[in-house]
């Protein structure tokens, strides 16, 4: 579920779990080895974006990630989009690399960056693919500016997200939110603990830069803290706008992943006593009539968009099914939008 996962694991479970650690050395052995050109990019007064850029020289496809996380968790998906695509993903402030100012995680303030980003690449006119959080950014930016986007991907982001945030059926389940393993059961705090926990949480793929990007690691390659901002899920929800989803005009791709059952959702069922199993079935059936209405609202509401569900998929759609995705993306970008719609 949109920014469930990535909210609750990344920004909760692991922020907290690294609070009070003191920052060391990073890990300066160790190579990236996605073919990008990573970038920093001015977007306002002391305030610089990582950008990445896979190359590329077709129609810019921009990748905006959820919450918690940089561009770098598209590291193994994004690639595949270069044949067609100039391809280029951007971290918005706060997290990974990109600077961590005070202020500016209000909507207005991070689609903003994104329009700067793009100025400064020289693109004019983009197609944009979000994941969870994301997702609140395409909003406002097809209705805010629409001569800057093409076409809208959203990645189990399709959502009202201010509507969801503040809806009784969200809020309800978190109460019920089930125990969660921790980095300390997959062998300690190295590199190689975080990667699996989060390939196990997340999906398969999970890109080691993501893991390095979210965490400080000393010279033995063992977790010192957080790169994020502190506190920045509530910052974030807090200040994020309405969306205007009837104002979107431009054709639209909303894939939703659909676990279908709790122990899909929460892929360490097996792991959980009893009293585990049944709170992460409370949270599985509250979190999905949720989910549920989001659908049918945006589908009411925006004009233009094809639904696409992938049944046993996890919030990290691109992850668990690349090829589904990737396949759905593909078909939205260069085949004919009106003969499916």
């Amino acid at each position: 579920m949109a920014v469930l996962i990535a909210t609750l694991l990344q920004a909760g479970v692991m922020a907290s779990l690294l609070a009070n650690t003191t920052p060391q050395p990073s890990d300066t052995a160790w190579k990236d080895s996605s073919p990008h050109r990573v970038r920093r990019i001015s977007v306002s007064a002391g305030v610089r974006l990582e950008v990445l850029d896979w190359g590329g020289t077709g129609p810019a496809l921009i990748f905006l990630a959820g919450f918690g996380n940089s561009a770098h968790v598209f590291d193994n998906f994004a690639p595949e989009f270069v044949p067609h695509f100039r391809t280029v993903g951007i971290t918005r402030r706060g997290f990974g690399a990109s600077d961590k100012p005070s202020s500016g995680y209000d909507t207005v303030s991070l689609v903003r960056d994104i329009i700067v980003v793009l100025d400064s690449l020289g693109i004019a006119r983009a197609t944009l693919a979000a994941h969870s959080f994301g997702g609140s950014e395409l909003n406002y930016l097809a209705v805010r500016y629409p001569n800057r986007v093409d076409r809208l991907i959203y990645l189990d982001a399709a959502v009202n997200h201010r509507q969801l945030y503040d809806s009784p059926d969200w809020l309800a389940a978190f109460p019920t939110d089930p125990p969660y393993p921790t980095y300390a059961d997959y062998g300690g705090e190295s590199v190689h603990a975080w990667l699996l926990w989060a390939e196990r949480l997340s999906g398969p793929g999970y890109p080691e830069a993501e893991i390095r990007s979210m965490f400080r690691f000393d010279e033995a390659g063992i977790a010192r803290g957080s790169t994020a901002a502190d506190s920045l899920d509530r910052v974030l929800q807090r200040e994020t706008l309405p969306a205007q989803l009837t104002l979107i005009r431009v054709p639209a791709l909303a894939i939703y992943a659909v676990p279908g059952a709790a122990p899909v959702m929460f892929p360490f069922w097996n792991a959980l006593d009893p009293t585990g199993r049944a709170r992460a079935q409370r949270h599985f059936e509250t979190i999905s009539t949720a989910w549920r209405k989001q659908i049918e609202r945006f589908r009411a509401e925006v004009e233009r968009v094809r639904i696409r569900e992938i049944p046993g998929a996890r919030h990290y759609v691109f992850l668990t099914h690349p090829g589904e995705v990737r396949h759905e993306m593909l078909d939205f970008l260069l085949g004919d939008f009106g003969r499916w719609r």
